[in-house]
């Protein structure tokens, strides 16, 4: 099978299509605030932890609860586009974690239970008909654990399978499970040793790192290699989009961090480490590369570790600190790089006009951020009173342009 690579390995784009211009954002709106003594949409005696919310095209929302009710039960929560509020949805017992979900445009959310010693395989939540489904039972005795789960509207599912022995691979489920790419075979040309976090499109397209090298061969010094694999047929199509300078000594990439996103459309952005040290994030679209953001530039000090998301638009939401070292929430395009909402920023709450939490010594916000296509931003965050610092506890917020 023939490897498309990318034309160009530069940070200059050769594609002269014209994206549409960032727009300007409402001012945040909160979802649901977790507290010991009260909340919002949510129990008092509600806890949430670096939680990654997720959205998707109707403007459903979920995200994963740490505890809440005073009980130690993890659990999920959904807002529908459609609802006034949200609500939770799922818990588990007292002896199992879930995994933060993800959410599929059909309102189907996907996830995974599991304990110390294993997994319970796949299991869905119906957003409108309240169904819990598992999709996938542990019935293969090689998977112990099933990580990152996600359906696709046509129900096809995948996720990273790692077995008895520490090893990933990734599967497609529809009926019969079908590996993907596993570590220590040798796939599209090149031995993974390590396979990262796959982000999948609702095509079936999917995006990821991988380290190269036999298994257990994980050290920096091996090759890192952003690849994406396209449906073609009833055959995945590869097409390598970047490789660093151990895999390539040509590259113009030191490194990459740890995830890949991807759009509808197939484009792909991620975080790359330069020659000099500083990070970029990287926009691919149609085999060229393109440096939409730079550290120290654009009023950006420093791009967070944090996994970069990509919209039809070619949009990239991400997180970074500022000059004066605040962090904050950002949208990247060709043209301009737009501050959306940063540590210190006034939001309104249920309790009033608070204000996201600024200190030195503790972030403002946690996990990951999500975007839809139409540019429909969600984040978590720690909220503070406005006038005492009062500490207000933890919330979810989304953020959507001025129409």
């Amino acid at each position: 099978m023939t490897i498309k690579t990318t034309l160009a390995l530069t940070l200059f784009s050769l594609s002269f299509s014209t994206f549409a211009a960032i727009s300007e954002y409402n001012a945040p709106e909160i979802l649901a605030r977790a507290n010991i003594g009260d909340g919002y949409n949510l129990p008092p005696m509600s806890f949430l932890s670096n939680t990654s919310p997720v959205i998707n095209n109707r403007g459903d929302v979920s995200f994963k609860l740490m505890a809440f009710n005073g009980e130690n039960t993890q659990g999920l929560w959904l807002k529908r586009g459609i609802d006034e509020s949200g609500k939770i949805v799922y818990s588990t017992d007292e002896t199992k974690f879930v995994t933060d979900p993800s959410l599929n445009d059909a309102g189907v959310i996907a996830f995974n239970t599991y304990d110390d010693f294993a997994s319970d395989g796949i299991f869905t939540f119906n957003g409108d008909s309240s169904e819990v489904k598992q999709v996938l039972k542990p019935a293969n005795e090689d998977i112990a654990f099933y990580t990152y789960p996600q359906v696709l509207t046509n129900g096809k599912v995948y996720f990273r399978g790692t077995d008895q022995e520490n090893a990933r691979t990734y599967f497609q489920y529809d009926g019969s499970l079908k590996p993907i790419i596993a570590e220590g075979a040798s796939s599209y040309g090149q031995k993974s040793s390590y396979l990262f976090k796959p982000y999948l499109n609702d095509s079936g397209a999917m995006a990821f790192k991988r380290r190269i090298g036999d298994v257990g061969q994980w050290d920096e010094s091996n090759g890192d290699e952003i690849l994406m694999l396209k449906p073609n047929g009833s055959s995945l199509e590869p097409v390598v989009i970047a490789r660093d300078k151990d895999m390539d000594p040509n590259s113009v990439f030191r490194g990459f961090t740890n995830s890949a996103s991807i759009s509808k459309n197939n484009m792909v952005a991620f975080t790359a480490v330069l020659e000099d040290g500083t990070k970029a994030l990287i926009r691919y679209k149609e085999g060229h590369l393109k440096n939409v953001v730079i550290e120290k530039s654009d009023g950006i000090s420093e791009i967070e570790m944090f996994s970069p998301k990509i919209n039809e638009q070619g949009q990239i939401l991400f997180r970074a600190k500022d000059m004066d070292g605040k962090r904050g929430i950002y949208l990247a395009d060709s043209k301009e790089v737009k501050k959306i909402v940063a540590e210190g920023d006034e939001v309104m709450t249920d309790l009033g006009m608070g204000k996201i939490l600024s200190n030195p010594n503790f972030p403002g916000f946690g996990g990951d951020v999500d975007m839809n296509d139409h540019g429909e931003i969600v984040f978590y965050c720690l909220v503070v009173g406005a006038k005492d610092n009062k500490e207000w506890g933890s919330a979810v917020y989304k953020v959507s342009p001025k129409l």
